[in-house]
């Protein structure tokens, strides 16, 4: 069994880009009379893989419990019940509050879901080599595609919509378009819903596997020449997603990866020296990624979709103060959206593109009180280069809402917190 459920975690970590899924629409999955996929109930690939890992798991437990062997309750054991306990206090009000109860039902339904997928990768403690080596096979195959679409300017099709793989082309309505020397060209999705989705995905794993190239010399030539292609196939592809915000905190993530592996390299064995130098690392990160951001605001601010942003920014305030302790319920901003604009179309219907703005209307400050005290946690965990990968996707969530709006940004966002801990 152990093999088992190693092997369906593996194969979600492969197929994480992928957004295969089983849409459902029933009456409360609409606003304005419009089908909104954010609400839909949907059964991806991935999630019938994270429901195999975790079966093949529990039957472990099982077997283990039978045979009478001691399973370990560790601390983290002990925190995790609390903090379950907790937490379902915590979503019951915010469900009971709720503007609409069968999309907060189904929103913590999924919290649920990838709360305990990233408890398995816990208690499991997969090798990093196996998930990181699983990570980029990802990256290698949907760069491919990005250069692939880049290229034909259209969508491959064939086999790969199995994949999730959208049918698009460049005249498209709604498809997203970039100006080059005055002619509209096509931003590549590979199989994400958004080029800036892919653009993130990428952001957040290049880091990773840049480190992972410099650092570990004693691999076998074909695994050197994998990670050298993947980098390479990696950097064009981010290049090609034209993601202003994905590039910036990739780039600024990449740097600091490498300072992390020249760091490790170095004699620095003073504890104090160590984390000096690690605050001085998070410092000059930080400052760069608001500097970018201050940057962007100031050179787009007429940009459509800035403004759009900048009034979804204020309408979620509008909503927060309508609940400001328990929040408006999980997964309704959209659903409480058209009641603070109400002079908008359907087109407007989007969540706010900030997750912190929008975890603070949907579950308020009692919330927003949980994931604090989680992200004090983490930055406890100074030594692990995961945090470089974790701090760019906080950082992307500042500016777009995928994170937690959509199945790739939930899954790569849960496992990389997980690995982190």
């Amino acid at each position: 069994m152990n093999r088992i459920h190693k092997f369906f975690f593996s194969l979600l970590l492969i197929f994480l880009p992928t957004q295969l899924g089983y849409h459902v629409w029933p009456d409360w999955a609409t606003v304005l009379g419009r089908r909104i996929d954010y609400l839909s109930p949907t059964i991806y690939f991935t999630d019938v893989l994270i429901f195999f890992t975790l079966f093949f798991w529990c039957i472990e437990l099982l077997s283990r419990i039978m045979k009478k062997e001691k399973i370990p309750f560790d601390f983290f054991s002990i925190q995790f019940s609390v903090f379950s306990i907790l937490f379902c206090f915590m979503a019951g009000l915010n469900i009971f509050f709720a503007a609409n109860r069968p999309v907060a039902i189904y929103a913590w339904i999924k919290f649920i879901e990838f709360m305990s997928l990233g408890f398995y990768v816990i208690k499991t403690r997969p090798s990093e080599f196996m998930i990181q080596n699983s990570l980029f096979i990802g990256v290698f195959y949907s760069s491919l595609l990005v250069i692939a679409q880049f290229m034909f300017q259209h969508s491959i099709g064939g086999p790969l919509w199995w994949l999730g793989e959208r049918t698009f082309n460049v005249d498209t309505p709604g498809i997203a378009r970039i100006a080059i020397g005055g002619q509209e060209v096509l931003r590549p999705y590979a199989t994400f819903p958004h080029p800036n989705v892919l653009g993130g995905y990428l952001a957040a794993l290049l880091p990773l596997l840049i480190y992972r190239l410099l650092k570990f010399t004693n691999v076998t030539n074909g695994k050197k020449i994998f990670y050298g292609s993947t980098t390479f196939l990696g950097l064009i592809a981010l290049a090609l997603t034209f993601s202003r915000s994905a590039i910036v905190v990739g780039g600024i993530a990449m740097m600091a990866a490498i300072m992390r592996m020249l760091n490790s390299e170095s004699r620095i064995t003073n504890k104090f020296k160590r984390k000096l130098l690690f605050c001085i690392q998070c410092s000059l990160f930080s400052v760069l990624i608001l500097f970018f951001f201050i940057v962007v605001a100031r050179i787009h601010t007429v940009d459509e979709s800035v403004v759009i942003r900048q009034e979804l920014n204020v309408a979620a305030m509008k909503i927060w103060r309508s609940s400001p302790i328990v929040g408006v319920g999980l997964g309704n901003f959209l659903i409480e959206l058209p009641k603070v604009l109400p002079t908008r179309s359907v087109y407007f219907l989007q969540p706010v593109h900030n997750i912190y703005l929008l975890l603070l209307s949907q579950v308020g400050v009692v919330g927003i009180g949980f994931i604090l005290l989680f992200v004090v946690k983490q930055l406890k965990h100074e030594s692990r280069i995961m945090n470089i990968s974790v701090f760019s996707m906080l950082a992307l969530g500042l500016v777009d809402h995928y994170p937690l709006t959509l199945q790739q940004g939930q899954l790569l966002l849960t496992i990389l917190l997980a690995l982190s801990l």
